[in-house]
């Protein structure tokens, strides 16, 4: 037990700080550090205290408005956590996204597409050319396992939606004509670096176009989860007024004119 300025520092206050797989030495050294952690916290408290008293009628004010302000927060915070419903489902996702276009353009331009690369040694990929062109539910679990046994670099999600940039940071493919590249629906194979690539362009969508709905969900589900939270405390402070009116605890004479 440690005491300063009037005030206690228990031992199982200390033990809670350390971890429990913490070995004895390293238990003592992180002991120590905390006892004069917090020493030096009630030495420079008891001199704050001494230093700016009440008497500073600004400074009190605004302690007591950061205490307000505190509590309110807390008791907001805890209010919401027990009854904000986070689920957030397909359809208002999609209401969401088509409501309001504007706030999802694209920075950049976006590509589905699948791909695989793999060292140019390997000459069989007739089948894995394939599976590639027709990227489907019956063929990529088919081109998963062959690039799994051929030791390839893969990514066959048909869903997932691609960045340009972070595309070609793993396709490195030149761009000559991007919107004829774009179009194309056939396989597009070329060699580069040792390795052998082959990809194909499913959709595409261009700069400061509305992004597709799987880019945006993420936002869209935080700014949907974030307006339920500013309707349930603007319910909750409608309805602590009119409460407080009802029970008499809040009188208001007429402002004169």
């Amino acid at each position: 037990m440690v005491e300063a300025f009037g005030k206690t520092l228990t031992l199982d206050t200390i033990s809670s700080r350390i971890p429990n797989n913490m070995s004895y030495d390293d238990s003592l050294i992180l002991a120590d550090r905390i006892i004069n952690g917090w020493i030096r916290e009630r030495v420079l408290l008891a001199q704050a205290e001494k230093s700016l008293t009440d008497e500073d009628g600004k400074f009190s004010r605004q302690i007591q408005a950061y205490r307000n302000a505190l509590l309110v927060s807390e008791y907001e915070n805890r209010y919401v956590n027990s009854r904000l419903n986070r689920n957030v489902t397909d359809d208002e996702l999609e209401l969401f996204h088509s409501a309001n276009p504007e706030l999802f353009k694209l920075p950049e331009h976006v590509v589905r597409a699948v791909f695989l690369h793999l060292p140019k040694e390997e000459v069989d990929l007739d089948s894995a050319k394939f599976w590639l062109s027709k990227a489907d539910s019956i063929t990529m679990p088919k081109l998963e396992k062959w690039c799994i046994e051929h030791n390839a670099s893969y990514a066959i999600d048909t869903e997932y939606w691609w960045f340009l940039s972070d595309l070609l940071d793993q396709i490195p493919m030149h761009i000559y004509r991007l919107e004829d590249q774009l179009k194309r629906r056939k396989v597009i194979e070329f060699s580069a670096e040792g390795r052998t690539y082959m990809m194909k362009i499913l959709d595409y969508k261009f700069k400061d176009l509305p992004s597709p709905l799987a880019i945006a969900s993420e936002r869209i589900e935080e700014i949907i989860i974030q307006e339920r939270r500013s309707d349930l405390l603007d319910d909750l402070r409608d309805e602590l007024v009119k409460e407080a009116w009802s029970l008499g605890l809040i009188s208001r004479d007429s402002i004169p004119l």
